[in-house]
């Protein structure tokens, strides 16, 4: 499916293994928490995974949300991009519960995956650039899961979305049939 193709560290772990240690990252946080998203940034694409079990909601700040499509690339820098996976809601069964409209119901934010361009950003990573993009991923309470110097894997995996995606997989629009 398309729409499972979100972005690349969705079929990531949230740990990092030791290679990805060991490999050139940025070393200070220029990506920064992105306090009260939900709430200030607009909702790019929403998705279930695992048979509903998991929401993934991509969000942009107000640079992020002016690519509407692939022709508005590359993304301004000040561009944000958060994905967030939380849990869902289940029934007395089990199974995920869906609100009145149909919709599975969020339970608890699992993780926060954030990506920042600005002008010189990546150079850290080294052959593992990724553009102008730094990456970092946090738990909801700000502390990190993939702190800037073990964000190596995030910012190759990337790569593999493309300079013709300004290296993101889907924000807003349809994927071109790449991974």
């Amino acid at each position: 499916m398309k729409t499972i193709l979100i972005l690349a560290f969705l079929a990531q772990s949230l740990t990092v293994d030791a290679a990805e240690t060991n490999s050139p990252a940025p070393t200070t946080d220029r990506v920064g928490f992105p306090k009260d998203y939900a709430k200030s940034y607009d909702v790019l694409r929403t998705v279930s995974r695992d048979e509903g079990k998991k929401l993934v909601t991509v969000y942009g700040n107000r640079a992020a949300a002016s690519v509407t499509n692939q022709a508005g690339l590359p993304y301004p820098n000040g561009s944000v991009l958060v994905m967030e996976t939380a849990s869902t809601v289940k029934d007395a069964a089990g199974q995920p519960a869906k609100d009145t409209a149909g919709k599975l119901v969020k339970e608890n934010v699992l993780g926060l995956h954030v990506m920042r361009r600005a002008k010189d950003f990546g150079v850290a990573y080294a052959g593992k650039r990724s553009g102008e993009w730094e990456f970092v991923e946090y738990r909801a309470d700000g502390t990190y899961l993939t702190p800037p110097e073990k964000s190596a894997g995030c910012a190759e995996c990337h790569i593999k979305a493309g300079a013709e995606k300004d290296f993101v997989y889907n924000g807003r629009f349809a994927d071109s049939g790449k991974k």
